[in-house]
């Protein structure tokens, strides 16, 4: 019997599937249908459709259940690989210095040599988000329409949710396509800025990066006040709102806004974890090593589960990509070992595998594991999105630009001391110290090329690691001033909307 190919969005191949395959996956697909119209896992009110400029689903939300259902949907296209289950969360990490393709031939190596123009640039980066932020304004244009005197505590919270989705989304957007806001205070152009039902026929010229970070705060603070802070594994509340408004603070160089959120945030998160209301507080560090394989633990502000159930397409999910018996993807670097070298003890090292081959060494990192108790793989890797270890390290980044140096020495110790309690920082904190530990922490979780590009520093892949012949002298150290840490806008784009302006240099 021949297999047929699958593809994705951007023609990579995902696998091989028989006739027998493809009948059983119908089956599924119709099961989980059938399982959408009756507890809301479904995607009647999705759009789907590509590229950017096809219409959305002419399906109107009706009510508060479909408003629910819709949500939903779109948590799974955020849990989906072609968008947090791997390729947005690898992204900012195999660009840097610290992770690696292990392979010119890997899924993450185009990413990893910077070798897409703008012919053959993927398109998911751009596509995905979209479907995010096009979904997240058909619910808001039912819930908008709801009048004042019907708004429940569940309808403010479903909006308050498609919000907080809707600035994600334009957030992940501009951080790719756009330059750095504070390279010239956001006069550059960014990504077109979308609040309404989107129509075929709408070609939507860019938005300047000011404009696309003013809409990102408007909707958070939006949300902010509406969103519950009751747990919601799963799904987003009030602190995961309020740690990426406290993110885009932090990129537009509102340093005071950004440290008084974080730590209002950190102070609020704990205090309802003492009360039993929230339980946020940092992991201790005799339980890091194992709450990587367990499902929403106390750090985690917002995780997309990814069960064998929901799982989709789950061999391209990020946990297999650096798992070294599944897809053997990414690989850490040696520049990144070097970071932990110093201190054996760190329990972040416990997180890191080696496996020796021809005298060859690689480390692979371990925190996309799969629930162990539930007998899942790296295949079935949750994402933990956002973790308020991020918040402790946005206020000591904050308080350092604002000259408060005993409040950056007491947030970034509380991340230092928690990776090993007899180590502390003393003295004046710098941003290169904060820095170096927002890579210790943060590896693999998305962030790292944003941090340098936002920040002026520059990367340099100096570890052996990085040998490929592939690798370009521009690619091995740069800066913000290399065109290509803006991806190029993907060419379907550019062909379906004569409006949208292509990224210097391409």
């Amino acid at each position: 019997m021949k297999g047929i190919l699958k593809y994705d969005h951007d023609n990579h191949p995902i696998g091989m599937m028989g006739k027998n395959k493809i009948e059983m996956k119908n089956i599924v697909s119709i099961a989980l249908l059938s399982c959408a119209l009756l507890t809301g896992c479904g995607n009647k009110w999705l759009e789907t459709a590509q590229p950017s400029t096809s219409t959305e689903s002419s399906v109107a939300i009706k009510s508060a259940n479909e408003a629910s259902y819709a949500l939903n949907g779109i948590y799974n296209i955020m849990r989906g690989y072609e968008y947090y289950g791997a390729r947005m969360t690898y992204y900012g990490d195999v660009t840097g210095e610290d992770m690696l393709a292990n392979g010119d031939t890997k899924r993450a190596a185009g990413y990893y040599l910077f070798d897409f123009n703008k012919d053959n640039t993927p398109s998911s980066l751009w596509y995905q988000p979209y479907r995010v932020i096009r979904n997240a304004n058909g619910v808001l244009a039912y819930v908008n329409g709801v009048p004042a005197d019907q708004m429940t505590d569940v309808l403010k919270d479903i909006k308050g949710q498609a919000l907080t989705m809707r600035a994600m989304a334009h957030f992940d957007l501009v951080k790719v396509f756009g330059v750095p806001y504070l390279v010239n205070q956001g006069a550059s152009l960014g990504v077109p800025i979308e609040t309404e039902k989107h129509v075929s026929t709408s070609k939507p010229a860019r938005n300047t990066v000011k404009e696309v970070y003013a809409q990102i705060i408007t909707d958070l603070e939006g949300a902010d006040s509406l969103l519950s802070t009751a747990r919601n594994d799963g799904k987003l509340n009030r602190f995961a709102a309020e740690q990426v408004l406290a993110r885009a603070y932090l990129y537009t160089g509102e340093n005071a806004k950004a440290f008084a959120m974080a730590t209002a945030l950190i102070k609020n998160a704990e205090a309802a974890a003492s009360s039993k209301k929230g339980q946020y507080q940092l992991w201790k560090n005799e339980e890091y090593a194992t709450v990587w394989s367990k499902d929403f633990t106390s750090e985690i502000l917002f995780q997309l589960s990814n069960t064998k159930v929901e799982a989709s397409d789950s061999k391209e999910g990020i946990g297999n990509l650096l798992w070294r018996l599944g897809y053997n993807d990414i690989i850490l670097s040696d520049d990144y070992l070097n970071l932990l070298k110093d201190d054996p003890n760190d329990v972040r090292q416990k997180v890191i595998t080696k496996y020796t081959s021809k005298q060859v060494d690689y480390y692979y990192l371990n925190k996309y594991p799969g629930n162990t108790a539930e007998n899942e793989n790296p295949e079935f890797a949750d994402i933990p999105v956002l973790r308020l270890s991020e918040a402790y390290l946005i206020a000591a980044e904050a308080a350092v630009k604002l000259g408060d140096n005993s409040n950056a020495l007491n947030y970034l110790n509380a991340i230092v001391k928690r990776a090993n309690p007899a180590k502390s920082v003393s003295g004046t904190v710098d941003l290169n110290r904060v820095m170096e530990e927002r890579r210790r922490e943060l590896v693999g979780e998305g962030h790292r090329l944003f941090d340098a590009m936002r920040n002026n520093l520059r990367i340099e892949r100096k570890g052996k690691a990085h040998v490929s012949p592939l690798l370009r002298p521009e690619t091995k150290s740069f800066d913000r001033t290399y065109f290509k840490t803006q991806m190029a806008i993907p060419r379907r784009e550019i062909d379906v909307n004569p409006n949208i302006v292509q990224n210097t240099g391409y």
